[in-house]
C-alpha cells in the first residue's frame, strides 16, 4: 500500500505524458510506450487498478491514434466511379467485386469515463472535424505521396493487431462490405440489401482499412493476417536498417 501510494505522483505523470502524446499525434511514440508499460508492469509489485488505469489508457491514445492517422490519409474525394471501373476493368462481373467501406462514430471514442474529461474535450475539439468526414466512404488507395505513411500505418495496425486483443478498446468503427454495383454514390447507404456490416474486432477492423489504403481493395482478414505474418521478418530487417543509419549518420 505505501508503495501504491508513493507510485500516485508518477501515475499522473504517466497520464498527462500521455494524454500529450496522443494530442501531438506521436503515434510511434505511443507504440513504445505501450511496450514499456506492459514490460514495466509485468512486475507484482506494480500490478494494481493504478498500473491497470495506465495501461489501459496507454492502449486507448495508441488506438485513437492509429484511427487519427488513418483517417488523415483516407481519400476522400469524389470519383468513386471511376474508381469502381478501374476495380473492375479486368472483371465481367460487377457482382463479384466487393468495396470496403467504413463510418466512424466519433462520438464513441472520447466517451470513457477513466480517462480526464478535459484532454478528452481538448482531442475531441481538435481531431473531430476532420474524422468527421469519414462517413459511409468506400476505402480507396492512398495517394502516391502517402504510399509510404500508408506502409508504415500497415505495420502500425498488425503491431496493434498483436498486442492489443485483451483489451478492451472504444468502438466507433464500422466496416461493411458493398458489391461495387450499389456503390453509386460518394457516401454509401448501409442499409441496402446485399451490404454486410463486418463484425469485427477494433484491431482487426484497423488492420483491413489500414490493408484497402495501402493496397486499393478488399481482403478477407485471415488473408490479411496471412499477409502480415509473411512480411513480418521483412519488416524488422527493414527496421534494423533504418536504426543502423540512423546511428552511423549520429557517429558521423
Amino acid at each position: 500500500m505505501y508503495l501504491s501510494k508513493n507510485l500516485l505522483p508518477c501515475y499522473r505523470y504517466l497520464h498527462r505524458y500521455i494524454a500529450s502524446l496522443e494530442g501531438n499525434g506521436k503515434l510511434e511514440t505511443l507504440e513504445a510506450i505501450n511496450e514499456k508499460i506492459r514490460k514495466r508492469f509485468k512486475n507484482p509489485k506494480l500490478s494494481n487498478s493504478n498500473c491497470a488505469k495506465v495501461c489501459r489508457h496507454a492502449s486507448f491514445a495508441w488506438c485513437r491514434s492509429l484511427i487519427i492517422s488513418l483517417a488523415l490519409i483516407t481519400p476522400v474525394q469524389s470519383g468513386l466511379q471511376s474508381e469502381i471501373h478501374a476495380l473492375n476493368s479486368s472483371d465481367s462481373s460487377l457482382e463479384s467485386s466487393l468495396l470496403l467501406c467504413i463510418d466512424l462514430q466519433t462520438n464513441e471514442l472520447w466517451s470513457q469515463s477513466f480517462e480526464d474529461s478535459t484532454s478528452l474535450g481538448n482531442l475531441e475539439t481538435k481531431w473531430n472535424p476532420m474524422l468527421s468526414r469519414i462517413k459511409n466512404i468506400v476505402i480507396k488507395k492512398v495517394s502516391d505521396e502517402n504510399i509510404e505513411t500508408a506502409t508504415s500505418l500497415f505495420r502500425s495496425s498488425y503491431n496493434f493487431y498483436r498486442e492489443s486483443s485483451c483489451v478492451m478498446l472504444p468502438s466507433g468503427i464500422n466496416l461493411c462490405l458493398v458489391p461495387s454495383r450499389l456503390a453509386v454514390q460518394a457516401q454509401v447507404q448501409p442499409n441496402l440489401d446485399g451490404v454486410e456490416i463486418l463484425d469485427l474486432s477494433i484491431p482487426r477492423k484497423l488492420l483491413l482499412w489500414a490493408y484497402a489504403l495501402l493496397h486499393g481493395r478488399y481482403a478477407n482478414i485471415s488473408v490479411v493476417v496471412k499477409h502480415c505474418e509473411e512480411n513480418v521478418k521483412v519488416w524488422v530487417l527493414t527496421c534494423s536498417s533504418m536504426m543502423f543509419c540512423l546511428a552511423c549518420q549520429r557517429l558521423h
